[in-house]
């Protein structure tokens, strides 16, 4: 009921785009939680298939050690939804063909994004075909998970159980992810919850494991390896981001320009064996969940790698700490906390 609540208070202050998107949302949602389960329940069901029994009795382990860590569950993944499909959501952005400027959605009382999450994958389809009609680069991905921002208690979803060797890997790191955003978000500014989320998830998994599993475990041998593989990878986005920069700024005309766009384009894709080619629209996206990883870690250092002051470090900020809305470079922004993530340091 909450969920229709807000659902059809939005509907009557929002735009007819706006209107359709959290229509679905909210149908979406609800659909969800008429399935969700007691996740003690779905342990001792006879009928639950032991793969599923043990990553949820993992996931209420990965809990316990959030919590210790300053990560409070605030409801969340408690309950357990079995999804009939590979994913839960399809992921969609756009942003300007000849400039890195993302397309974004405002909503009343939840502010504004960069990208939508789409149940139905028809219609998703449907509003990528309008944005390109329009002249935008559009980007579409599923999602296996995702969180309201605590606004309502997000379940575990069976598509955040994998089904190959890196189960316990990908659980502690997607649930960390998650639970981040329910504890640690600024509104309007995507790129630094969902960096901040990035770095949460990505380090306190590596500190999950190692506790779980021992320094020397292939857990933890094999979580490195895969994570210096990702930080590959982002070194090349990150080098065709800078390209398309400079290339947009430059007095080219939009001919030479496209030209050129597609040519840095086409090496991103063949030099990482993607299935798609990258466009504005996914290389902006990528900024959105990977910028200020070095600046996060200085801070992590100054904390003393300790979580709880890094925390409150984070929980200070304000919008006025920002120049603008959905603020892309946010360096100078973690690097501001530096001073106070000492203090509270010494404090505790």
């Amino acid at each position: 009921m909450r969920v229709f609540a807000v659902s059809l208070f939005l509907v009557f202050l929002s735009s007819c785009m706006q209107t359709r998107y959290v229509v679905q949302a909210g149908i979406g949602q609800a659909e969800l939680w008429s399935l969700a389960r007691p996740i003690g329940d779905v342990i001792d069901d006879p009928n639950t298939d032991e793969r599923t029994r043990v990553l949820l009795k993992e996931s209420q382990v990965i809990m316990k050690f959030a919590k210790k860590r300053g990560l409070a569950s605030k409801g969340n993944y408690e309950q357990f939804v079995e999804v009939d499909r590979g994913q839960v959501v399809w992921f969609l952005a756009a942003a300007k063909p000849l400039e890195l400027e993302a397309e974004i959605w405002t909503f009343p009382l939840v502010g504004s994004f960069p990208y939508l999450g789409w149940f139905d994958k028809a219609e998703a389809l449907q509003i990528r075909k309008r944005l390109k009609n329009r002249g935008l680069d559009v980007y579409i991905r599923p999602v296996h998970a995702y969180s309201t921002g605590g606004w309502l208690d997000d379940p575990i979803l069976s598509t955040m159980l994998t089904p190959g060797d890196d189960a316990f890997r990908y659980l502690s790191n997607i649930l960390l992810h998650e639970l981040t955003h329910a504890n640690l978000l600024v509104n309007d500014q995507a790129t630094l919850n969902e960096s901040i989320a990035n770095f949460v998830g990505d380090t306190m998994a590596d500190e999950y494991l190692v506790w779980r599993f021992g320094e020397d475990s292939e857990e933890v041998v094999v979580y490195r390896e895969e994570a210096a593989r990702s930080q590959e990878r982002g070194v090349r986005f990150a080098e065709a981001y800078a390209a398309l920069e400079v290339l947009y700024a430059s007095g080219k005309s939009d001919k030479e320009k496209l030209a050129e766009k597609m040519r840095i384009t086409k090496a991103l894709q063949y030099d990482l064996d993607l299935s798609w080619r990258p466009n504005n629209a996914s290389l902006l996206g990528f900024k959105v969940y990977n910028t200020g990883q070095k600046e996060f870690k200085a801070l992590y250092t100054a904390c003393g790698h300790r979580w709880a002051p890094f925390f409150a470090a984070i929980k200070s900020l304000k919008a006025g700490d920002f120049e603008q809305e959905q603020m892309e470079e946010i360096d100078s922004v973690i690097r501001s906390l530096l001073p106070k993530c000492k203090a509270l340091s010494k404090e505790a």
